[in-house]
This record gives structure tokens, sequence and C-alpha cells, in this order.
């Protein structure tokens, strides 16, 4: 009995060693001398939940500052309106920034990992990215984001192919480095970013790649909680509740007045959000007499609530209005691209979870 009240007490101390915060030294030297304040942006608690942002001013080209992470992490720097990701950290290092404006993590034996092994095993797949994005770009620039079905087949054809290979390549890539942070931060983004993919990827089956160490981390364990909660996003499930937490009465009268309804979420500083305004008002002046509805639920910050407000006013927008607050609920839930529309029918069960205007209006005229 005491051996077994020993080895428990041991395991919480195991666990609590891996939740433990590590403060780590950066010295930044700026070369670009356009570059005037640089923002360090990096996860500061161990459930991936509070992130911090530390703006810092250059002084005689250079920059000091001291973070908190609880294990290795990936590092967002920006100046300007660019953003850089990709940089990995774990112990005192230092920032370059060249001439050019690029970034430069030195001293870094987890950043040395991604760019001396991680990027040369990914660099087909990376190209495939790189190809399907340009595919992308350029029919945006001539279609705007309603893309004419025969380009949306391709799109989704491409993206197929990419996550196809990144899932095969990763579960490669993690069975030969059984403790990369690096991989772990790949899953992190392809789970938490780049949206919905969990029918290209099985990602219990590939955090079950890690070693005994690595299942130990609190990572592992909030990536297993953030893919349970996309489960909860995906077709044929129902709408989760927790967006109408204070709007019930909102939810209610949907329910009782229409046969499907729209979710919109968008914030008010999102340039294409109000791109598509004049066409989502289009559909919904079409349709709401018929049983269509919209619920438009903002991400944004407590902060930005007279430009919330504003933003409402400005684009006429006449139909229901939820705040999620700093967008907390939308992250629980792994939202992060804006706009994204979702349509539900009336019992709150997901019909389409990316559904682009024209589909929308063609589903709508066919059901209605």
């Amino acid at each position: 009995m005491k051996s077994i009240i020993l080895l428990h007490f041991v395991y919480l101390m195991v666990l609590q060693l891996v939740a433990q915060t590590k403060t780590v030294n950066i010295h930044g030297i700026v070369k670009d001398t356009a570059v005037k304040t640089v923002e360090i942006s990096n996860v500061e608690d161990a459930t991936l939940t509070k992130f911090e942002h530390t703006k810092l001013n250059v002084e005689n080209g250079a920059f000091n500052t001291s973070i908190q992470i609880p294990f290795p992490t990936e590092i967002g720097i920006s100046y300007g309106n660019r953003i850089f990701f990709k940089n990995y950290i774990y112990n005192d290092a230092e920032i370059l920034i060249d001439s050019a404006g690029e970034p430069h993590v030195i001293g870094s034996h987890i950043q040395d990992e991604y760019e001396n092994e991680f990027l040369p095993f990914f660099q087909s797949n990376d190209k495939l990215f790189d190809s399907a994005q340009s595919f992308s770009h350029r029919n945006r620039e001539k279609y705007g984001d309603d893309f004419p079905k025969l380009v949306k087949d391709s799109v989704s054809l491409l993206k197929e192919k990419y996550c196809s290979q990144r899932a095969k390549l990763l579960g490669e890539y993690i069975k030969q480095h059984p403790n990369s942070y690096v991989a772990l931060w790949n899953i992190y983004y392809l789970i938490s970013i780049m949206g919905n993919l969990n029918q290209y990827f099985d990602f219990e089956k590939l955090l079950s790649y890690f070693s005994n160490q690595m299942q130990q981390q609190s990572f592992i364990n909030a990536l297993k909680s953030k893919i349970k909660e996309s489960d909860k996003m995906q077709v044929g499930e129902i709408f989760p509740e927790d967006f109408f937490k204070g709007y019930e009465p909102i939810k209610s009268k949907i329910e009782k007045s229409c046969q499907y309804y729209l979710i919109d979420f968008w914030y008010s500083h999102c340039a294409p959000c109000a791109a598509r305004f004049p066409r989502l008002k289009e559909i919904y002046n079409q349709f709401h007499g018929k049983g269509f509805d919209i619920v438009s639920i903002s991400v944004d910050k407590q902060k930005d609530e007279k430009d919330y407000v504003a933003a409402i006013k400005k684009n006429k927008l006449v139909w229901n209005h939820v705040w999620d607050k700093d967008g907390v609920t939308a992250e629980k839930f792994n939202v992060t691209l804006f706009p994204t529309y979702i349509l539900l029918d009336k019992n709150d069960r997901i019909i389409n979870i990316d559904i682009q205007d024209n589909e929308l209006e063609a589903f709508l005229k066919k059901n209605l």
C-alpha cells in the first residue's frame, strides 16, 4: 500500500515538473533600420489557452526580453505588417533580423531541428502546399471568395493531395523523431490554424507515435482536448450550444421560425468578412421570408466593442448577433478562419461547414 502511495506521489511530481514554466532570455539584433518595434508572441500556459504578446522597442539596433514558456515553444515574431512563425525556442537564444527584414533564431537546438531535419523531410510536401496556395490566390483575384464549382473542386483535390501526403510523412517523421516538439507544434498548427482537417488526419494515431516520455507532457493532453472539441464541428453533428450562452432567446426564436440558418463567424476589422456582407444581405433578403435566418458570431476583443457595434451599423446587418468576446468559444472549437460560414438545419444539425455564397443560394432555392 505504501509503495502504491509513493508511486502515485512520484507520478504527480513528474506531472508537476513537466508543466512548470521556464524563463528564456532573448537577445535581439536588428539590421533592418526600418524596424522600430518588435512583438514576440508565445504560449504562456501548458494547456495552450493563454498567449503572451510582448511589444519591444528597438534601441541602438537591439532589443532584450525574457519570456515564460511551459515547454519547447513556437514563437511569433512580428513588426510592421509582417509576422513570422516557425521560430522555435526553449533555451536562451538570439534573434537576428537581417537587413532584408527576415528573422533568424540562433542558438536554439529546437530551431536547428526544424531547419536541418524537419524542413528537408517535408520539402516536396511544402512545394505542393505552395502550389495549392498559388492556385487559390490566382482564382481569388479573379472570382473573389465565391469560386465556380470547377475551381472549387480543383482546390479541394489539391488540398486532399497535400493533406494525404502530409499525414503519411508526419507519421514517418514522428516515428524517426519520437521526442520532437517541432512535429508536435506542426500537429497543433494543423488542428488549430488550418481549420477542419479531421477527414484527412488521424490525429490520435499520430500522437500515439510519440515516446512514452512525450505522452506525459501536458502539450499532448491539450491537443487531445482540442481534437475532441473539433470533432463537434463536423457535418452531421449538433452545433455546440456553448456559442449561445447568454443568447438563448435568439436560439429559441430561430428554432421556431426557420428551416435553415447560417452561422457567420467574423470580426469588425476583418476585410474579407466585410467584402462578403453585400452578397450575404442579398441572400438574406431573398430567403428570410421563406424560412432562412443568419446568426453572426463576432470574435471581437472586448477592447474593440465600439468597432464591433459600429461595424454592424455601418454594414446594416439586420439579422441576429452574438458576441463571443475575445473569441474564447471560437478558439475552443478551433474556429480560426474568418469569415467562416456554417449552415445548420432547424434542429441545429450541421449541414455544411464551409459553404460559399453561390452554394448557399443554390441550396436554399432547392430546399425552401
